[in-house]
């Protein structure tokens, strides 16, 4: 069997999961996509993903510390002194992920103009490199096809059994990897061999280890929600601690980060009146103690569920209810959301430091945002500033537009704890049909 790839197919036909998506993100395709060549499908296929999760880069306080930028390899070729040249699977220019992503590709189309972020005065800030957010991103590979009702064209396949796993630190500029100097391409941080199950998914991602003394760690999930039940009028919400050694400065009380234990609950919240922009929380679901996370990279997500709420809860006289704007720039005003959302609590789980700001302070994310241009409007990172502040995260609940009408879906989303931020990875139903 024959399948396309990440601009045309995906090893299985999308059918209305792409539907979804280009509703969702708008992507022009008719103008500006167009097909590779067929590749042949993986006979015993295991399926990849992999993130670069480390977000501190080089400063005053740490000169030590490389860019976080990296090549990724698997079963790289190599020279007559073992420095690697290049790899039939590979990902050059692999930057810190994004805050979030989907089981669906969101950064498949690429942009005209190149990778920007927007700031807070609406200015565009450009990359000055080439940019990957993840593997395969928009690489021109197969893909995984649905699995357990879930939308994984997000995941690449690759043949299953062992494979030899590379990253090296690479400068971040615009020469690919294979141009670069064999000086270069010799800063190997890791060199592993990992094995890969047939028909299993995998979760891959480079880890700091110990940021003040810039060593690294390789992390690698095997996702059990393929194999899960999953009621579909339920929100599934599982929490990760994935930081490493905590910094000295972190110690010092000059830079925030999340505890070492990290004490978690949750409240639910809807608008009681559009006008007056009051919430209140469901009942039962008000400030529900979750969890403490006493341990770190773990490899088991444990889910705790939210009910996804009626039709009415997301409407006002037929009008869909509104998103925090996250595009909202100085000057402008922002309206009060209105969704239904959840919103998460973080604390030290010893009872005796930060819960993510000051010593003794709670730190809170709302889950009011829409996905869909949330990481181009991106003015803070998840970071507490202050004792009580908080940050906005995308919805739990997934509103696509079809038909001229909008539908609402439960989601499942696995929150990753990295030092100072959480990485969202929102897992979404496929569809054998367009929404009617």
């Amino acid at each position: 069997m024959k399948g396309f790839t990440k601009s045309g197919d995906t090893g299985r036909k999308r059918g209305a999961a792409s539907y979804m998506l280009l509703l969702m993100f708008a992507v022009p395709c008719m103008f500006s996509c167009y097909k590779y060549k067929e590749l042949e499908e993986e006979k015993e296929p295991a399926y990849l993903r992999v993130f670069n999760s480390i977000a501190f880069s080089a400063d005053a306080t740490s000169p030590r510390r490389a860019l976080p930028f990296f090549t990724f390899m698997m079963d790289p070729e190599t020279d007559a002194d073992g420095v690697p040249t290049q790899a039939k699977t590979m990902c050059d220019f692999l930057t810190t992920r994004q805050l979030y992503s989907s089981s669906y590709p969101m950064n498949e189309a690429n942009s005209s103009e190149g990778t920007y972020v927007i700031d807070e005065s609406g200015t565009k800030i450009f990359s000055n490199s080439p940019l990957n957010f993840e593997y395969p991103g928009n690489a021109h590979v197969l893909t995984a096809p649905a699995i357990n009702g879930f939308d994984m064209s997000a995941w690449a396949q690759i043949p299953s059994g062992r494979h030899r796993i590379m990253f090296i630190s690479r400068p971040k500029n615009d020469v690919p990897f294979t141009s670069l100097s064999k000086e270069i391409r010799k800063q190997v941080v890791i060199d592993t061999v990992v094995e890969f199950q047939k028909g299993e998914v995998y979760t891959m991602q480079i880890l700091s280890e110990d940021p003040d003394n810039n060593t690294v760690r390789l992390y690698v999930r095997r996702e059990q929600f393929i194999h899960q039940a999953f009621e579909e009028d339920k929100l599934y919400v599982g929490y990760l601690n994935l930081s490493g050694k905590r910094p000295r400065l972190a110690a010092d009380h000059f830079i925030s980060v999340f505890p070492e234990k990290v004490r978690i609950s949750y409240s639910y919240k809807t608008h009681d009146d559009v006008k007056r922009g009051t919430y209140h929380p469901l009942p039962g679901f008000n400030n529900v103690f979750y969890t403490i996370l006493n341990t770190r990279q773990d490899t088991t997500v444990n889910y705790m569920t939210l009910p996804l709420l009626p039709r009415d809860y997301f409407f006002e006289k037929d009008t869909l209810r509104s998103y925090y704007r996250v595009d909202a720039t100085y000057g402008v005003i922002r309206a009060i959301p209105t969704l239904p959302y959840a919103e998460f609590y973080f604390a030290d789980g010893d009872g005796s430091g930060s819960g993510g700001g000051a010593e003794g302070s709670m730190y809170m994310v709302a889950h009011q945002a829409n996905p869909v241009p949330f990481n181009i409007y991106r003015f803070k990172a998840y970071r507490s500033t202050s004792a009580g502040s908080g940050e906005q995260a995308p919805s739990l609940n997934l509103i696509v537009s079809s038909g001229g009408s909008y539908h609402v879906y439960a989601t499942v989303n696995i929150m990753e704890i990295v030092y100072d931020r959480i990485y969202m990875m929102q897992i979404q139903r496929a569809f054998n049909k367009v929404p009617g």
